[in-house]
């Protein structure tokens, strides 16, 4: 098993009223000081609706580190797109980036 941190960034494009209207009321929500990796996946975007991050903490099992990476990817994708759809919420095409946390050294301070 691997720990992953999957953001998805993407930019909104051709939103119909009713779903900027709704993304505008609930922004303070959604605020990008609110950001966190989480199993459920966090979305945050900016007030004048241009760019939105959705960012999640998978756990990933495969044989290899290099399959356990595009699974992330792939998985987080899914997840975001997901979400994404069931709310109506159109978009630019999705830019992913996935950290595994197995792989990331701490430098300890003296």
């Amino acid at each position: 098993m691997r720990t992953y941190r999957v953001q998805a960034t993407g930019q909104f494009s051709g939103l119909m009223p009713a779903v900027a209207g709704q993304l505008r009321a609930q922004q303070a929500e959604h605020d990008l000081m609110l950001s966190a990796f989480t199993r459920e996946g966090t979305f945050t975007y900016t007030p004048s609706l241009t760019r939105f991050t959705l960012r999640y903490l998978l756990e990933v099992f495969e044989e290899s580190a290099a399959e356990a990476d595009e699974a992330a990817v792939i998985e987080g994708e899914l997840l975001a797109a997901q979400y994404l759809g069931s709310r109506g919420i159109t978009h630019r095409p999705l830019t992913m980036a996935a950290t595994c946390l197995d792989d990331v050294k701490v430098k300890r301070r003296r």
